[in-house]
């Protein structure tokens, strides 16, 4: 497996309590009230599905507080991502982060001489040279 960063040490504690509730109120009311906008289709009746109210029409989807509520309870704390050589698996969670190298959304074009959107086959040759660094 992968060794990350590991923290050996308390995170600095920068919101009180009440703070961070706040912003967990604040997300809830936000997703309930404004939503998300999702292209897929698939999704949309996915979540219409499973007791979100779904506008086909704007494409928005609303999450009920209370759902949130059941989907954070119902997630892990941690899980393993598997690589192709089981030496390369990175566990997600807990106290250990990983400083990957990855895409970005724009590249430096050299003959340009400026920054521009990454085409979609720039981003998959990046991924693979990256792989292959790995």
């Amino acid at each position: 497996m992968k060794q990350g960063f590991t923290r050996n040490f308390s995170p600095l504690e920068m919101l009180t309590g009440e703070q961070v509730e706040a912003i967990h109120r604040g997300t809830l009311d936000v997703l309930w009230e404004t939503g998300v906008r999702f292209e897929s289709e698939r999704a949309l009746e996915t979540f219409e599905e499973h007791g979100c109210k779904v506008d086909f029409e704007e494409r928005r989807v609303r999450f009920p507080p209370g759902l949130v509520e059941e989907c954070l309870r119902r997630a892990p704390s941690s899980f393993r991502i598997k690589a192709r050589n089981p030496e390369n698996d990175v566990v997600v969670g807990g106290n250990t982060t990983y400083f990957p190298p990855v895409q970005g959304k724009e590249i430096l074009d050299l003959e340009a001489r400026r920054m521009r959107v990454a085409t979609r086959k720039e981003n998959y040759d990046g991924v693979k040279v990256l792989d292959a660094l790995h």
